[in-house]
């Protein structure tokens, strides 16, 4: 499946780089895996299909590929009479692949059926989705945020900390680690490759002389991507009108150094070798502007340069059993580097990037085993496990920054917790006038009125679950007591509601029913794949292949 799946990227002219790779195969294992463990609760649950059933799927549902068959189709529209009509007369063998299908996938869907009947949506639920959806509140609040208690008695002191990390070993886990020195060749074009895009540059400034056209010269060199519409035509090279500073700088200098209708070039840039056509130029709004096209050749590391890299590792490697790693960089004059404790899952390595690589080799050898070079989409590198960093609770240096923003946070949102209630008490007994509860205390602010609907947003205080459920069940002028949001509590003050429109919730609700109780479903379906999977004992031998 992995080779039909790189066959099929191919086609569609995408190369599938080492990240893109992994990320197929991580698809296609997922997908077998949950295949497997489908079909295994479907023979638990004894599901069988009959062919009287399989019958009246082929007629009722049929498979999505049949309904674009052209012998299907009238005016390219799926004929429902000429599709029934072939299958009351089949001939030969021609139906058995989809009879094939439909068998296949029929105890899937049952079982999928039977997942989805145990949900249900009450018309609670749906009333309430409606009314987040197309009523408006207007509310007023007033916050109280953590960020207000920044004085220095909410740091934690050394004996909190270390008493926390002592009493929650469970939150400072860590799995074994490895950790790797490394060599690295990085893989970057060479001189010999600029000279080689400037010699292509000249090539095509020489054919421009003889009189080829700019434009179809554009079309069959520029690497420019900027020179591929969405549709996939070309653009002939075209950058339209641009004024200065829109450029890099050698680029806006050969440009509007030029005369309209120069052909300019090679000019080098960041972005590879450039052949400059200036088509026009014009002054609007008092600032000079050039019409150009441009064709781009990208400096790329070509095989010559590819090759040179690769023997100097394979080099190296020659000299490590000769002389051992350690003396091997130094008698190279490389610069050995070490990279972070690695997880058995790590696949980005700062600042190589995506590079599962490493771990894969660092948790199948012993200690001091060195790699044969390894290559990924930036460089070549030769590693050497020199340590192993074994699970159990991580050290208390290494924490100490995330249990003191922990802590902190904890004094903060208990203190900002604690003038909330003050705050609520003080309205509940009128001792308190909501819209003057600001003035009392600069750690309180006072928001609104602001209008939203519930599904969205309410200025300065965001979307919050605790806000909507508050809200649902208030009423008009009501003041509710504190909700948690993130990094606040609010008391909240509801103004004003929108009545329902009673016949627009009549028009749609049932779609919306629908609409809910398919979410629901995929909701439910996700969440049962997922706890299958969580249940199953699964062994992943692709370590030994990739």
């Amino acid at each position: 499946q992995i080779e039909h799946s790189l066959e099929q990227a191919r086609i569609q002219g995408i190369e599938l780089d080492e990240r893109g790779l992994n990320f197929e195969r991580n698809r296609i294992f997922n997908q077998l895996m949950e295949t497997s463990l489908i079909n295994q609760e479907i023979e638990k649950r004894n599901i069988r299909v009959t062919d009287q059933e399989i019958y009246y799927e082929l007629v009722n549902n049929p498979p999505q590929d049949l309904r674009t068959i052209p012998d299907f189709l009238t005016d390219g529209i799926f004929d429902e009479t000429k599709y029934k009509l072939a299958l009351q007369n089949p001939q030969g063998d021609e139906w058995r692949p989809i009879e094939n299908f439909v068998r296949q996938n029929l105890p899937r869907q049952k079982l999928f059926n039977e997942i989805r009947a145990s949900v249900h949506v009450a018309e609670s639920d749906v009333r309430n989705e409606y009314i987040l959806q197309n009523v408006e509140y207007t509310i007023s609040a007033l916050i109280v945020r953590t960020s207000r208690f920044n004085q220095p008695e909410f740091n934690p002191t050394d004996d909190e900390m270390e008493n926390y990390y002592f009493l929650n070993p469970d939150k400072f886990h860590q799995n074994e680690q490895r950790v790797l020195s490394y060599v690295e060749w990085n893989k970057v074009p060479s001189s010999e490759d600029t000279l080689l895009a400037k010699e292509t540059a000249q090539d095509i400034l020489s054919r421009l002389k003889a009189g080829d056209d700019f434009a179809e010269l554009a079309n069959e060199f520029s690497e420019d991507p900027g020179n591929r519409t969405s549709e996939g035509t070309s653009r002939d090279g075209d950058l339209g009108w641009f004024g200065k500073g829109q450029m890099v700088a050698p680029f806006e200098e050969a440009t509007f150094a030029a005369q309209a209708g120069d052909i300019v070039g090679p000019v080098e840039t960041d972005f590879g070798i450039h052949v400059i056509q200036v088509r026009d130029r014009r002054v609007e709004n008092e600032e000079e502007q050039v019409l150009a096209s441009h064709i781009l050749l990208k400096i790329d590391m070509g095989p010559t340069t590819r090759e040179k890299i690769r023997n100097s590792a394979i080099q190296f490697l020659f000299d490590v059993e000769d002389y051992g790693f350690e003396l091997a960089v130094e008698r190279n004059n490389y610069e050995l580097r070490k990279m972070q404790p690695l997880t058995e899952e790590g696949i980005f390595i700062p600042p190589i990037g995506y590079f599962p690589e490493p771990a894969k080799f660092a948790f199948a050898n012993e200690l001091g085993t060195v790699s044969e070079f390894i290559e990924s989409d930036q460089l070549f590198t030769v590693l050497r496990l020199d340590s192993v960093i074994a699970e159990g609770t991580k050290e208390y240096g290494t924490v100490q920054s995330q249990i003191r923003t922990t802590l902190r946070t904890d004094k903060q949102m208990a203190a900002a917790k604690s003038l909330a209630e003050e705050l609520n008490s003080q309205l509940s007994e009128n001792t308190l006038v909501f819209e003057k509860a600001a003035d009392s205390n600069e750690k309180i602010e006072l928001v609104g009125p602001v209008s939203a609907n519930l599904g969205s947003s309410f200025q300065k205080i965001g979307r919050h679950e605790s806000v909507i459920g508050a809200l649902l069940v208030a009423d008009v002028g009501q003041i509710l007591p504190p909700v948690e949001t993130t990094r606040a509590f609010v008391i909240l003050k509801l103004e004003y509601r929108n009545d329902v429109d009673e016949v627009d919730w009549e028009v749609k609700k049932d779609v919306l029913r629908k609409s809910l109780l398919s979410q629901r479903e995929n909701e439910a379906l996700g969440a049962w794949v997922t706890e299958l999977r969580e249940k199953a004992d699964i062994v992943d031998n692709r370590k030994y292949y990739f």
